[in-house]
């Protein structure tokens, strides 16, 4: 008995040492934007993250949004950021090469993508930062980039190794800052789903795994925010790039038997978009020859050719020719083909992404809560450009030109 009634009254000493978390009573209007990488936008049924389903319970779910051509990690997110299309904003594929700078640009190319000359347009954070609010990045494309001279207060240099808990509890504490320096937009940036669904197919296990682990990180951001007082006076916009589509290795096109490779400056070997910058005078013989062979789930585009819906034409960077399979085919050259079949990977089902935007396999994922937006709504599907003058809206701030319209969004949002 005088045991138990110690321990009782160690448990209460500790209930009173330990301090509550302090709630936040001055919030201004704030807006959270999530990116999931890959979050094909029927994954919210298949897979009932229950995180992300009370959030759009609580708010407004897109049936899909849109994303813009190609649909690729980079442009997208840019897109989201900025409300211009790939074309006007100049992020117009993941790999791609400026005649002006003669400089390639890649993921893997960190003082390229650190450089602002590759980046147009006025991304979010920009404007907040512009008009006097602070912006705090735990990852975004765009955002270790001084873009017309303006980083956001808070930010980081890329690095998938840190962990998705470090990522939600450095923004939770962001909030804790005094006011004068908490930020009212910030971005969150997770990886696991299109990494998921690159190995192993939008159908997968690991996918659904995925998507539930990610999930978890979303209610233990909104755990962290209701410890806060303020799970319901944020605003979350949460978003995916791009959807995936399920492609078996075999359903591959050998792209450089079709043409002599060596009458090109330059090849992208990107599975879903081959970009390829002739030598001086061969881009027409190159054309017909691949023309001549190409089976029918592929397409070869002359620049001018490229489709006017893709809004993805005039820009310096996008190549002479274009090369874009259907959804469920790859392209690759023969040492890749080869080396897949010496692997015994033909038989594999992965997952790919970079297709007509208009595909059903490409649908993002658009979730939009918190006191700006109706509750319990769904929405008409719309295109990605719309994002950014929404968030412009709920913060107060006057949106830099854009290609979007807020009269195609304003409905989801409370009078």
């Amino acid at each position: 008995m005088k045991r138990s009634l110690t321990f009782i009254v160690l448990l209460v000493f500790l209930a009173i040492a330990v301090p509550a978390q302090e709630k936040i009573r001055d919030i201004r209007p704030t807006v959270i934007l999530i990116s999931i990488d890959g979050f094909r936008s029927d994954y919210l049924v298949r897979y009932r993250p229950k995180y992300l389903l009370r959030l759009a319970r609580r708010g407004v779910l897109a049936q899909w949004m849109t994303p813009s051509f190609p649909t690729k990690t980079f442009p997208n997110h840019y897109t989201v950021a900025t409300g211009l299309f790939p074309s006007n904003h100049g992020i117009v594929a993941n790999n791609m090469y400026d005649p002006e700078f003669d400089a390639e640009f890649g993921l893997g190319k960190r003082e390229e993508v650190q450089n602002p000359r590759w980046w147009g347009g006025e991304p979010i954070w920009v404007t907040a930062e512009k008009q006097g609010e602070r912006a705090g990045a735990y990852f975004f494309p765009g955002t270790e980039t001084k873009i017309g001279g303006v980083q956001p207060t808070y930010w980081r240099d890329y690095d998938g190794e840190v962990s998705n808990e470090t990522r939600v509890d450095t923004v939770l504490s962001w909030f804790d800052l005094p006011l004068g320096k908490r930020p009212t937009l910030v971005t969150m940036y997770f990886s696991d789903v299109d990494d998921a669904g690159h190995g192993f197919s939008p159908e997968s296990e690991e996918t659904r795994d995925a998507v539930l682990r990610v999930d978890e990180m979303i209610g233990r951001l909104l755990d962290g925010l209701k410890n806060r007082g303020i799970d319901r006076k944020v605003n979350f916009v949460i978003v995916s790039d791009h959807g995936m589509a399920a492609v078996p290795q075999n359903n591959s096109i050998i792209l450089d038997d079709y043409f002599d490779t060596s009458l090109a400056e330059r090849i992208f070997w990107v599975s879903e978009l081959v970009q390829i910058w002739p030598k001086q005078g061969k881009a027409d013989e190159i054309y017909k020859a691949i023309r001549s062979k190409l089976p029918k789930s592929a397409k070869i585009f002359a620049k001018s050719e490229i489709p006017e819906r893709f809004k993805w034409r005039d820009h310096k960077r996008i190549p002479p020719l274009v090369v874009v399979p259907d959804p469920g085919w790859i392209i690759v050259n023969r040492e890749r083909f080869e080396k897949m079949r010496d692997e015994g990977r033909l038989n594999d089902v992965r997952g790919s992404h970079g297709y007509d935007n208009l595909a059903p396999e490409m649908r993002a994922l658009f979730i939009g809560s918190g006191p700006a937006f109706k509750s319990g709504a769904i929405a008409a599907p719309f295109r990605n450009v719309e994002v950014y003058n929404m968030m412009c809206h709920i913060l107060g701030l006057t949106p830099a030109p854009n290609d979007g319209d807020f009269k195609n969004v304003e409905m989801l949002l409370k009078k």
